[in-house]
Parts: C-alpha cells; structure tokens; sequence
C-alpha cells in the first residue's frame, strides 16, 4: 500500500460492530502527499437516525389544530379595531377635559336685583276694579363668573304677587349674558282677571299721599353656563324677590328689596 492512499473497506462484521470506526488512513508525514480521491467512511447502523422522535408528532398536531390567525386578524377586523380604539381614546380625553374645566373653572349661578317697576295704564284699572293692571319690570342681574357666559331659556313663568294673591303673569325672556358683568333683562307682565285688592286700587289712585305697597315677584328661569362652546353647567332656578315701592302711581320708587335664587 503506497503512502497518502486510504484502504477500502471490505465491510465485513467486526467493523459494523465498531462504533464510529471509519477506515481511514492517511499520512500525516506531508499536506502534499494528498490526493483527490474518494473515501469510504463506515457508520454503524444503530447510530443512523432517519426516522424522527415521537415528540415531533406531538408538536405537528398542535400546528395542524391551531386555529389560522390570518382568518381570525382579518384586515377588515383590525380596521374596526382600529377606529374603535381611537374613538374611546377620544372619547376620554373630552371627558377628563370637560372634568378639568368644571373643577378649574366652578359656575356659579347669577343674582338678581329690582331695578325699576313701572305701571301699564293705571288709570284704566282705578275705573275697572276687577281687571289688574299690566306691570313692566326691569330686572338687574349679574354674572359673577370671569370666564363664561350665561344664557337664559324663555318661557319661565313669571308671576307678581300681592299677599300671596296672582296679581300680573308673564314670561321671562330668552337672552345671553355676556361674562363678569351686569345686564337689564325687563320684561312685561299681563294683568289677571281676579279682583283688584283695595290696597292697590288706593295706591293707583292716591297720587298726593302715596301709599306704599309690598309686593313678590317669582321667576322660573333655566341657566345655561357656558365656557365658549363648551356648556358646563345648566340649572333650573326660582328667583324669588320680596320688594316694597313707594306707591303704584306716578313717581315709583323702590323703598326696599330682597331677591333670592334657588336650585330646583
């Protein structure tokens, strides 16, 4: 056997027996003794592994079972997933916005004062005892609040009263009210059909003595505070106002008053 050269394997017995025991042979004495040749490298059988371990067949059948993500992620679904998510993103982002403003910015509900009283044909009441005058009252109210407006829904009723007796009826008007400042809301007020009291019938006609009269005005209003176009805060409010004149002829004058606003 020359030098560099590597002796087939006859594959007899003993040598399947051997574990990992190749004939090959070549010589280390020199790289360049080297030839391009074919060799034959033994392997035992029992280390030969073709057919693949039970627990990959366990593995499969969980694939082969699992249900296709692709169908269940749809685009159309991931869309509507999507913009439902940015909706309530939205959605909390106005409501943590309109819970700042309201603690930041706190309403506070507007006052109201008696400015003028002024009576609508008294000579035509003194004639006609059981028809009440018509009333014009101006009313003087104040919107305490720096940073909103203030608007008030009409058809609230109004009722004047004399000893807890309906004297005039109306309604009160539809306007806004612009921030922190002070504005004239007048409005009339209808006659009733009931009987005139003595007292007023005296106070129209008494124009040298002037007889004082105490009278009640109530009003049913709904206040809308808003911040801009934001609107943080609607009530529905009785303004309840107790005031004496000097007379109900010509010359009246406000001797005294107290007006109260109340949540309902």
């Amino acid at each position: 056997m020359e030098e560099g050269q590597v002796s087939q394997a006859k594959g007899d017995d003993t040598d399947d027996k051997s574990p990992l025991s190749p004939s090959l042979f070549l010589s280390l004495s020199s790289p360049s003794n080297i030839r391009s040749d074919t060799y034959v490298i033994q392997i035992p059988k029992d280390q030969i592994y073709r057919i693949p371990p039970p627990e990959n067949a366990v593995i499969a059948e969980r694939y082969r079972q699992k249900p296709d993500e692709k169908k269940f992620f749809s685009p159309s679904k991931s869309c509507i997933l999507i913009i439902g998510g940015i909706l309530i993103v939205l959605a909390l982002i106005i409501a943590l916005t309109l819970v700042t403003l309201s603690i930041i910015f706190i309403p506070k509900a507007p006052t109201f004062s008696i400015a003028r009283v002024q009576v609508n044909n008294p000579q035509n009441s003194t004639h006609k005892s059981s028809q009440s005058p018509g009333y014009t009252i101006s009313l003087k109210a104040k919107n305490p609040n720096e940073e909103m407006g203030i608007n008030y829904n009409g058809n609230g009723d109004v009722t004047l009263s004399f000893k807890g007796k309906k004297i005039a009826t109306g309604k009160f008007p539809t306007l806004y009210q612009d921030e922190k400042g002070y504005k004239m809301i007048k409005f009339s007020l209808a006659g009733t059909k009931a009987t005139l009291p003595k007292e007023i019938a005296k106070s129209l006609k008494d124009k040298k003595s002037k007889v004082p009269v105490s009278l009640a005005l109530n009003a049913k209003i709904r206040v809308k505070v808003n911040l801009g176009m934001i609107k943080t805060w609607v009530k529905d409010a009785n303004v309840a106002c107790q005031f004496k004149v000097s007379t109900l002829g010509s010359g009246i004058r406000i001797l005294s008053q107290e007006c109260q606003s109340q949540e309902s």
